[in-house]
């Protein structure tokens, strides 16, 4: 095998085959070396698929070789996804055994999508356990919670999440009025505010079931 796809000039060498792909990058790992800074975490991936490091039931060499040698002949990317019958959260919820994963081959636009989506959600889930929620006592016949600008450490954290809101939400109605949910797990988010930037603070409520 020594086709290699125009996208991975520069980036990657091209091998003779999939173990010599997969030998250089666990090299690279040990030993360090020059690859593009946005593609270093795909391939730490791809090395430690094949190791007991945080995969129960990692994907076999054999199989990460063959894909190698795909990808680099197709310009697609690897992606290491869980089995349907992985238990979401994984370690977060006290899961440490029966994981299982597959590979999947992408676009690298579509590789670099879901990472950046990844990061938006680990963002969204440290924002939202930072931040202090308080009842409205004021409207008890309406339940909900709030956060205010002023309490927040990092207020660009909170401007960013107001925008988020806005860009990721749908229309509802309530009490004759239309308002922009964003859903997110058990709850819903909105903002009460004409635009993100004027907003000093942030609702939520428990999805009805």
């Amino acid at each position: 095998m020594t086709k290699q796809h125009p996208s991975w000039e520069g980036i990657a060498p091209c091998f003779e085959s999939g173990r010599e792909y997969l030998d250089w990058i666990h090299n690279w790992m040990e030993w360090g070396g020059t690859v593009p800074e946005e593609y270093e975490a795909y391939f730490l991936e791809l090395g430690n698929a094949v190791r007991h490091k945080g995969y129960e039931h990692p994907i076999t060499e054999k199989k990460m070789c063959r894909a190698l040698e795909r990808t680099q002949r197709t310009g697609e990317m690897i992606d290491i996804v869980p089995d349907p019958e992985f238990l979401p959260g994984g370690a977060r919820v006290g899961q440490c055994d029966g994981w299982t994963y597959h590979i999947e081959y992408i676009s690298k636009e579509e590789y670099f999508r879901r990472r950046q989506e990844e990061k938006e959600e680990l963002r969204l889930f440290h924002f939202i356990h930072r931040a202090e929620w308080h009842f409205a006592k004021t409207m008890p016949q309406i339940p909900h919670w709030y956060c205010l600008l002023k309490e927040c450490e990092n207020k660009e954290e909170f401007l960013w999440f107001a925008r988020y809101i806005v860009e990721h939400s749908v229309p509802g109605e309530f009490c004759g009025r239309t308002y922009h949910y964003y859903y997110l797990g058990q709850y819903k988010y909105w903002i009460m505010d004409e635009s993100p930037e004027a907003c000093d603070l942030i609702n939520r409520d428990k999805v009805e079931k």
